[in-house]
């Protein structure tokens, strides 16, 4: 297994255990720390938030799934 695959494989596991409050609190906290002002959320769904409500809906029943299809897409930007 590569270098890339074992970070990969790590990333994946870390993400699993992160509460989504607590990263969105941790974001909007390295914005202000970093001197800009916290993106505002607007009614209107951008992609990331309208995937993580779907991830989220039904008990996370399309949450692999939702998962599988971001981890492709970053993994074809990476590359």
């Amino acid at each position: 297994m590569s270098e890339r695959e074992k970070a990969l494989r790590l990333l994946r596991a870390v993400r699993k255990r992160i509460d989504p409050e607590v990263l969105a609190r941790a974001q909007k906290a390295a914005m202000i720390q970093i001197g800009q002002a916290p993106a505002a959320m607007s009614d209107a769904d951008n992609e990331a938030s309208r995937l993580f409500k779907q991830a989220l809906a039904n008990g996370g029943a399309r949450r692999v799934e939702i998962l599988r299809h971001l981890e492709r897409k970053f993994r074809h930007k990476l590359n």
